[in-house]
């Protein structure tokens, strides 16, 4: 079941990493982002505003990179964002039709954060160190969800989508500085 929403997952980061042009074009404080619906979610709540934002794009809005942060797929070092607008293939221009109505953040427990460490970690050797990690559920109006699973190590970050607290490792991405941005490991 997992491994099937997987790619329904990976169809929808496809299409946001550059296949077709797709991109974030505004944030969510910009003019682009006018009209969008009261219910929407346009600021992130900690710890996710230190490296993400909600842009606005013509095929609804996005949870991507913040100015001066980068991330990167570790499958195919391309840019990640996750859009609102959930489909299996070919994403519509629905514009701001299509947003978060919720996006929820809560710390993981000991046992959680050391299983879904080592999955993000596999093949990587990252220093865990004092490394947190957190879960991040967000509702589209659509009434789709999809859970993120962010690990900030200080000085960047990474993420991996984990549907029913079974991380896909395939999933993962970096979230990197821009000044600071390290080398991406080939996997």
């Amino acid at each position: 079941m997992a491994k099937a929403r997987f790619s329904i997952l990976l169809c929808a980061l496809a299409l946001t990493i550059g296949v077709g042009g797709i991109a974030p074009r505004a944030s969510a404080d910009t003019d682009e982002c006018f009209g969008t619906s009261f219910d929407a979610v346009m600021h992130l709540p900690a710890p996710l505003r230190k490296w993400g934002q909600i842009d606005c794009t013509p095929y609804g809005h996005a949870l991507g990179s913040r100015p001066g942060w980068v991330w990167a797929s570790l499958e195919n070092k391309k840019k990640v964002f996750i859009p609102s607008q959930m489909a299996r293939s070919n994403l519509q221009e629905i514009g701001n039709e299509s947003y978060f109505t919720s996006i929820q953040v809560s710390e993981l427990k000991d046992d959680e954060r050391a299983s879904a460490l080592q999955t993000f970690n596999e093949g990587l050797e990252l220093k865990e160190g004092d490394s947190k990690a957190y879960r991040a559920e967000l509702t589209s109006v659509s009434g789709s969800v999809i859970t993120i699973y962010f690990f900030d190590f200080d000085n960047f970050a990474g993420g991996m989508w984990c549907p029913e607290d079974d991380c896909i490792q395939e999933s993962r991405f970096l979230i990197m500085e821009q000044e600071n941005k390290p080398e991406l490991p080939s996997i």
